[in-house]
This record gives structure tokens, C-alpha cells and sequence, in this order.
């Protein structure tokens, strides 16, 4: 039964033939090839669906699902409990090693997105990520970084609007914590998706979080004596605010229910102690909203009082009154 449930076939006790409740994350298809992604579902993906069946038929459905679940578990175990991927550069990619591969997978930005195509082509044209040099060369805009913490850089591309990149470059030597690059974005990756779910959970609407992928680089020649990036980071550009504006929204619209949205999403801890820093990590947005941009640290319970020194003297009295219910 364990391995059922790793690889999504869970039972569903609700319903008398349901013992078998199947859950195929992220089942892709496009000419660059085809993407399963069975240790945890991909920012993008949509709730499963159930099967079902009338009564007369239960018993016949009952083998015929569990004849399926076989199949689809000897199907999983192609790589034993890792996640399968057929995707380009991934399984012969020399920098990749296997735990790179399982951390990553999930989070693959999809072989058929709108995007894919164009970000290929500006990769494919030498080492971009060498140097600030040859990413420059390649057109992109340095927005920010050196980050001072995390050492990323925080660019965009006038052939992909819409999207910012986070990237770290070849010549980058230095880490946050002792944490390797791709290790990193996969954080912020994590940490975006568990946010993301709260959100929709709780129909939240003056917060959002962006998309987040991992952009798999193609192993070009890079520099001898480098540790060559592997992946970068693409997300969603949330249009954000000048800090002078985010805290000035910070203590002058901030509702009640402003606060109980935000304390909805940081009781669970995802983004770690950065999300804690509103004024620079939960910046206001052209859009009206909020926007969680740095999602980079691990899940931690987090010391929530802290937050009243970003709110208007009403507001603080109103968070502090939250984060005592909830003890």
C-alpha cells in the first residue's frame, strides 16, 4: 500500500468500489517530448478528477481499477521512486545527478508553455550564464543583483515579457547558507506552490504569489574550472511597486481582512522568515494586490509579532488580537 500511495493511487474510503483513487500528475505532450511528473503535482495542475460508475457495475469496475492501478504502479516503478521524465537534456545531462533530477522534476517549466520555445533559442546561442558579460550579449536586462543575501540576479528579456529571471551565474561563487544554486531555486519553487494552494483553499483576494519554473540550461561548453548552473528560475512578472509604495500601502489600506488573509497564509509557515520582511518580500503590486516574491526559505513556524511594526497603530492592535486567538 505504501507504494500506491507514493505514487498518487490512494484509497478513497468514500466510495464502496473506490478502494482506488488515481492521480496522474502532469501528463505532458508536446515535440520536444512527453513529461510525467508522479512525486508532486507541478505549479499548473489542475485537481484530479474522480471516476465513477453505477451500481451494477461496481463489482466489474472494482477488478477492471484495480487491474489499472497495477499497471500504472509497475509504470511508475520504471524509476523505481523517483519521478519519470522524458524531457530533453534531463536523464543525459552530465551535471545532473540523480537527486538533482527527483528535487527538480516537479517543477520543470512545461515542455508545451508558451514560453518554452523562445527561452530555448536565447540559451541555445552559446553559455549565456557564464558571466554578466554574455548575459548581457544575449539581451537581457540586469534588473537587481548581486543580490546582497542570495547572490541571485534578477533580469528580463524583451523576447519573453511578462516573465522575470532568476539567475545564477557560472561565476558565481559564493551561497547563501551553504545551499547549492539549484537547490535554491527549487525552494522558491516549493515555497511558491504551498502558498499558492492556501490561496486558492482559502479564496483569498488581496494576495497573490507568482509562477514559478525551473528552466533546465542546455550542458553548452562552459568556462574550465567553473561548477556550471544547471537550472535557472522563471517567474511570473507581478508588476511590482517602488518600496516607498509598498510601505506606504502597508500602513494606510490594509483592512481587517487584509490581516486575516495575511495571517491565513504565514500561519503555515511556507517561505520561511523572508516573508516576515513585508515591506521588501510582500511588495504592493500594480495589479492592487500584494504578491509573496520571496518564497526561497524552508517551511518554518514563524514569529508572527513582528508584523505589526509595517501596520497603522488600528491595524496593529487587530494583528496582535489574531495571532493571540490562534495560540
Amino acid at each position: 500500500m505504501k507504494s500506491r500511495k507514493k505514487f498518487g493511487l490512494v484509497p478513497d474510503r468514500k466510495s464502496l468500489w473506490g478502494f482506488l483513487r488515481i492521480k496522474v500528475p502532469g501528463l505532458r505532450s508536446s515535440k520536444r517530448g512527453v513529461v510525467l511528473n508522479v512525486i508532486q503535482p507541478p505549479l499548473s495542475m489542475t485537481q484530479p478528477r474522480e471516476l465513477s460508475c453505477s451500481k451494477n457495475l461496481k463489482g466489474f469496475c472494482g477488478r477492471a481499477l484495480a487491474l489499472l492501478a497495477i499497471s500504472l504502479s509497475c509504470f511508475a516503478n520504471l524509476s523505481a521512486n523517483h519521478a519519470v521524465v522524458d524531457y530533453p537534456g534531463f536523464y543525459d545531462n552530465p551535471h545532473l545527478t540523480e537527486k538533482m533530477q527527483v528535487t527538480i522534476a516537479p517543477y520543470l517549466l512545461p515542455v508545451n508553455h508558451p514560453i518554452m520555445e523562445t527561452v530555448d533559442a536565447i540559451f541555445s546561442q552559446g553559455r549565456v550564464t557564464q558571466n554578466q558579460q554574455t548575459l548581457v550579449d544575449a539581451g537581457f536586462e540586469i534588473i537587481a543583483g548581486p543580490m546582497p543575501r542570495s547572490f541571485i540576479i534578477v533580469a528580463r528579456h524583451p523576447a519573453v515579457p511578462g516573465y522575470v529571471f532568476k539567475i545564477y551565474l557560472d561565476s558565481e561563487e559564493r551561497c547563501r547558507d551553504g545551499l547549492p544554486h539549484w537547490k535554491s531555486l527549487a525552494y522558491r519553487c516549493a515555497g511558491a506552490y504551498g502558498i499558492r494552494k492556501i490561496i486558492e483553499r482559502e479564496k483569498i483576494r488581496h494576495f497573490s504569489v507568482p509562477d514559478k519554473w525551473l528552466y533546465l540550461l542546455p550542458p553548452l561548453p562552459f568556462e574550465e574550472g567553473k561548477d556550471p548552473e544547471t537550472v535557472i528560475l522563471i517567474a511570473t512578472d507581478m508588476e511590482l511597486e517602488s518600496y516607498e509604495v509598498t510601505k506606504d500601502m502597508w500602513r494606510t489600506i490594509v483592512t481587517k481582512e487584509h490581516l486575516d488573509e495575511l495571517h491565513a497564509i504565514l500561519k503555515h509557515g511556507f517561505g520561511g522568515r523572508g516573508t516576515l520582511v513585508l515591506s521588501v518580500n510582500v511588495p504592493f503590486t500594480k495589479r492592487g494586490k500584494f504578491a509573496f516574491t520571496d518564497t526561497e526559505s524552508h517551511k518554518a513556524e514563524l514569529k508572527l509579532k513582528g508584523i505589526k511594526k509595517y501596520l497603522s497603530k488600528e491595524m496593529q492592535q487587530y494583528w496582535f488580537s489574531l495571532i493571540q486567538e490562534s495560540k
